[in-house]
């Protein structure tokens, strides 16, 4: 007697022996081939370093952390992600920070307060002033968007 597989009407076909053994190898070929193009791109993800600004402000002036240069030039490039942190330092005096060529502000400040603006840098290069909103006549400062 000789042996016939016959497949019946609506049921995938079962594939053993040298057929079944062809068909996983090739499925394990294109999963493999998977891999080793994607698995390339998820390596070279990396998350985009934040650069991190501290503006105190004291004596009616921002400063950056640790600088003694009153309301400094801040150099910063074209495209660039940036984390401003704003300290007030003066004592009975609410402060803010806004980029208002940007549209971008930190709430007031009471003294010892901090506050947080994370922002990406605007391809356009050129000069935007930065000032404390309520005492602009003091509290200015340029930013400049360099290439």
């Amino acid at each position: 007697m000789s042996s016939t597989h016959r497949q019946e009407p609506g049921r995938a076909p079962r594939w053993g022996g040298a057929r079944g053994a062809a068909a996983g190898a090739l499925l394990a070929g294109v999963a493999l081939v998977c891999l080793s193009i994607l698995l390339p791109l998820r390596a070279s993800t990396r998350p985009v370093a934040v650069r991190e600004i501290t503006l105190v402000t004291h004596d009616m002036a921002f400063y950056l952390e640790g600088g003694t240069v009153p309301n400094p030039t801040i150099r910063l490039g074209a495209g660039e992600e940036v984390r401003f942190i704003l300290r007030n330092l003066d004592p009975g005096i609410a402060h803010n920070l806004a980029i208002e060529g940007w549209e971008i502000e930190t709430p007031y400040l009471d003294a010892d307060a901090s506050a947080t603006l994370r922002v990406r840098v605007p391809e356009q290069l050129g000069r935007q002033a930065y000032v404390c909103a309520p005492h602009r006549e003091m509290m200015s400062g340029v930013i400049e968007v360099v290439g």
